[in-house]
């Protein structure tokens, strides 16, 4: 499992103080690019010219208002590994508190034609690596 720590901003909130529905994707976005900048990756997983992984699936569940100045813990692990995707699931929590549920899964495709393709050897074993059921 890895944590990435985030600050609820004010930008976050909607009128009624707790954070916006969609700001919990950008929530767990930060997560899911501080997981993958802490990989033993080769090639730059975000920047590279042989594929994208772009996102085809996105959930939320919400359990606890999360607020302005609220530090938060998210958690991410690798709960499915297909051919050609995986699924990434992020807890968000403030200490002990189970805030939101997130789930994304994401396809690997090559750059030239973004057809779907097989996930690379070492991103593989990245992947792997953070499994968890």
């Amino acid at each position: 499992m890895f944590t990435a720590k985030y600050k609820i901003a004010f930008s976050d909130t909607d009128p009624g103080g707790i954070v916006f529905f969609a700001n919990i994707f950008k929530i767990a976005h930060i997560g899911y690019e501080l997981f993958f900048e802490n990989m033993n990756l080769e090639r730059n997983y975000f920047m590279n010219d042989e594929y994208v992984v772009p996102i085809v699936n996105a959930h939320a569940d919400f359990i606890s208002p999360m607020k302005f100045g609220e530090e938060v813990d998210c958690n991410v692990v690798v709960s499915n590994i297909g051919n050609t995707s995986f699924t990434l699931n992020y807890n968000i929590y403030k200490g002990n508190t189970l805030k939101a549920k997130v789930k994304t899964t994401h396809v690997v495709v090559n750059k030239k034609d973004f057809k779907k393709t097989a996930i690379l050897d070492e991103l593989l074993k990245e992947l792997k690596k953070n499994f968890e059921k």
